[in-house]
């Protein structure tokens, strides 16, 4: 059978992709502290804000031809907070679409967060969460070329391709659930520094092992997945500087993905407490490291309620012959509209 080269790349996505597709059905961002409900429901309306709303897009495999693209977007907020020293709800939606190769094959998924918040004194916040969701898979086979439709010159796509295929848009309905601790403290002594705050999540996505049928007559069942993350801002005693750590942890089908991180913060400008205006920034710089796969710098700018966070996967796994060491570049921008009084901004 003759392909060209659509074709060729085509397959050769498919076939590399193929255990990423079958085991780790969802849609993967480095900036990982920039997608709060797609690590862990019980985030939702955990922040120091009224409103929360992010946008997040990568860019992936371009060197393969036709690149990968996710696109996604999440909204939460904190509800009937009050003066947040007693028991509150936070809700969120958010929704992401995948499409990869000539064909678009993608995924596009939309959820619910609701999420129920516990303070606890002035420095420990609890919350769980649980998170709905819809689902579907989708292809466009129409807009690829196969050897059939090669008439000796070129390829035609009015040539009838003769290739059949059961295909179908696939939909789930997905459940996700998680658990979810702040501590927050401005004067707290730790290692010589002043903690700011820190927080760390479990969920787990998949929980009712959702069943699909695509390109075949069978279902297949999305394995549960596990998520855990921590982050932490730690300003250092009497300078601008802040360490920024973070872990992201995953675990789905015997497969894991580890990748730990370290942020420098430098906090810049002022604060009017009482004018209602919010002039202080930052600016955050550093690197995470996805174990045996890929080393990714981060710059990310904040100023009064807007961050902006710009990302690159340098790839250094066995793939780099293929791919030359070119990953992913990802781009995000989050808006918090924070109390005006707020001293301190907090990188979540």
């Amino acid at each position: 059978m003759i392909c060209n080269n659509s074709s060729i790349r085509f397959l050769l996505i498919l076939i590399i992709s193929f255990p990423i597709s079958l085991i780790a059905q969802d849609v993967h961002f480095s900036q990982f502290g920039q997608t709060p409900q797609l690590i862990n429901p019980g985030a939702s309306g955990v922040f120091n804000g009224n409103v929360r709303a992010i946008l997040n897009y990568r860019t992936q495999w371009g060197s393969f031809g036709n690149a990968y693209n996710t696109y996604a977007a999440s909204f939460d907020a904190p509800i009937a907070k009050g003066n947040g020293r007693h028991a509150y709800f936070g809700l969120g939606v958010n929704f992401y679409k995948d499409v990869a190769g000539k064909s678009n094959f993608g995924n596009f998924q939309a959820g619910l967060s609701v999420s129920g918040i516990l303070p606890i004194g002035d420095n420990h916040t609890f919350s769980i969460g649980i998170q709905p969701a819809f689902g579907q898979y989708s292809a466009n086979l129409a807009k690829l070329t196969w050897g059939s439709q090669f008439n000796g010159e070129e390829f035609d796509t009015e040539i009838n391709s003769n290739e059949t295929f059961a295909l179908k848009s696939s939909k789930y309905f997905d459940l996700g659930a998680g658990i979810y601790y702040e501590f927050k403290n401005s004067r707290t002594e730790f290692l010589g520094s002043d903690m700011s705050s820190f927080n760390i999540g479990i969920a787990g996505y998949h929980l009712n092992k959702p069943k699909q049928d695509f390109l075949s007559e069978t279902q297949d069942e999305i394995p549960m997945k596990i998520v855990a993350q921590f982050s932490g801002t730690f300003d250092l005693r009497s300078s601008k500087l802040s360490l920024v750590p973070s872990m992201f942890y995953a675990t789905q089908s015997g497969y894991k993905e580890i990748t730990p991180g370290l942020l420098f913060k430098i906090r810049f400008g002022n604060t009017t407490k009482y004018s209602g205006l919010f002039k202080q920034g930052a600016i955050y710089f550093g690197s995470h490291y996805r174990l045996k796969d890929a080393i990714i710098p981060q710059v990310y700018f904040e100023f009064t309620d807007y961050m902006i966070g710009i990302s690159y996967d340098y790839n250094n796994s066995s793939l780099s012959s293929v791919t030359g060491g070119f990953g992913g570049l990802e781009i995000s921008i989050r808006y918090i509209n924070k109390p005006k009084a707020l001293q301190r901004a907090s990188f979540k």
